[in-house]
């Protein structure tokens, strides 16, 4: 199980706009830039997910009413 603070340490990293902030003399593996990119990805589309289920529920919910 992930430790409280770790994890609200992530989150605030995703969160954030993904700027990559590597300087050329000490750039990480190309494997590693896209590991980073993609876990950034993946959080903002699970964001986007959350958003359109609530969208999706509140529409159901107004023609559940009609």
């Amino acid at each position: 199980m992930i430790d409280p603070a770790r994890r609200a340490k992530l989150l605030r990293e995703l969160e954030q706009e993904f700027i990559p902030d590597y300087d050329a003399l000490n750039m990480p593996s190309a494997d590693k830039r896209a590991a980073y990119a993609l876990e950034h990805i993946a959080y903002r589309v699970g964001k986007i997910d959350e958003s359109l289920a609530q969208i999706a529920a509140a529409i159901q919910a107004l023609l559940a009413k009609t």
